[in-house]
């Protein structure tokens, strides 16, 4: 068992919210007490082949999904936020595990 860094209190909303496929547009957003940075306000970048895969399953789906049918933006998800919770950096470190 090693403990994940979890010290990144600042998170882009990519990996907050798109990464654990939340819809831009859900609620869901909001009821996290969710606080957008004005300084820094976006992400400088996503992971590139990632972030089209998300915004895939986002917008048509895959792996056995339909997706949500939208029009995924990347503006949105390079919106920094304070973290709402740790799952984010769980997404993170699976993600690093992955490319390894």
């Amino acid at each position: 068992f090693t403990e994940m860094p979890t010290d990144n209190f600042v998170e882009s909303s990519f990996w907050n919210f798109d990464a654990l496929f939340q819809p831009q547009q859900h609620p869901a957003r909001d009821q996290h007490d969710t606080f957008f940075l004005l300084d820094p306000a976006e992400a400088p970048q996503l992971p590139p082949g990632y972030s089209s895969k998300v915004k895939k399953v986002h917008s048509q789906g895959g792996y056995g999904s339909q997706g949500y049918r939208y029009e995924w933006k990347v503006e949105e998800a390079k919106k920094n936020l304070l973290r709402t919770h740790t799952t984010s950096a769980s997404a993170r470190a699976l993600f690093q595990l992955a490319r390894q």
